[in-house]
């Protein structure tokens, strides 16, 4: 029977990374196969099932936030730990500021708001402010916040559209797998060790996170991190006045 498969097409203007057309959808198409990603041309990659809960995923972040010192200190993961960004990102703090903020106090109205400001902020193929909403909404996908689900969807499909101008087409289809809980495997590894709760198992998974690009793990854990502790109590869980 003929392989009537589509061949892989090299994307305009980054013919040197190792993402392809294949059909309508960009896949990683690199040489080592064993690249645990939903994007994978060899062998595309699934995570196992993992049921989560929001308030042990959160306890689990807030150990993760206390080894912080464990791990090497780059990306947003600096700024997570209330040190100074490197330039450029130093003179956008302040737009990191306000998504924290919308988070803590549960604001989607302010989220939505501040979230565009970091769309394709930084350098590099996947830019940080994409791979940190990305680590948010990777979280959010995980544990859901009750007084967010009905009006996240219409914030997304915002940001979807954005994508198209504010940023490149790679970082937008690997935004798109965050926003809908999929990723590379060693973020899922972190997820379910956030989940289990022992410390020794968030580190290592961590310092497995931050072997993704230069500082895109660190930028990812940043946001997953971020999100996580603080998820409101399911008790006192309402949208912001």
């Amino acid at each position: 029977m003929m392989n009537t498969a589509p061949p892989l097409r090299r994307i305009e203007g980054f013919e040197s990374t190792a993402y392809a057309w294949h059909g309508n959808r960009i896949v990683w198409a690199g040489d080592n196969a064993g690249t645990e990603h939903p994007r994978n041309a060899h062998r595309p990659w699934r995570p196992a099932p993992l049921k989560c809960e929001a308030q042990r995923l959160r306890a689990g972040a807030q150990l993760g936030m206390a080894a912080l010192d464990e791990l090497p200190a780059k990306g947003l993961l600096l700024w997570l730990a209330g040190r100074q960004l490197p330039f450029p990102l130093e003179h956008a703090t302040a737009r990191f500021d306000a998504i924290r903020a919308a988070l803590a106090h549960n604001d989607l109205r302010a989220f939505a708001a501040a979230a565009p400001r970091v769309l394709g902020l930084g350098p590099g193929l996947t830019p940080s402010g994409d791979d940190f909403l990305g680590g948010i909404f990777f979280a959010l996908a995980h544990a859901p916040r009750g007084a967010w689900r009905a009006q996240l969807p219409a914030v997304q499909a915002d940001l979807r559209a954005r994508c198209r101008s504010a940023t490149n087409v790679i970082s937008a289809a690997l935004l798109d797998d965050l926003m809908d809980g999929s990723s590379y495997g060693a973020l899922h590894t972190c997820l379910a060790a956030l989940q289990g709760g022992l410390q020794s198992d968030i580190v290592a998974s961590a310092q497995g996170v931050l072997r993704i690009g230069a500082t895109s793990g660190a930028d990812l854990l940043a946001g997953l991190l971020l999100a996580l502790i603080t998820t409101p109590d399911p008790n006192s869980d309402r949208a912001a006045p």
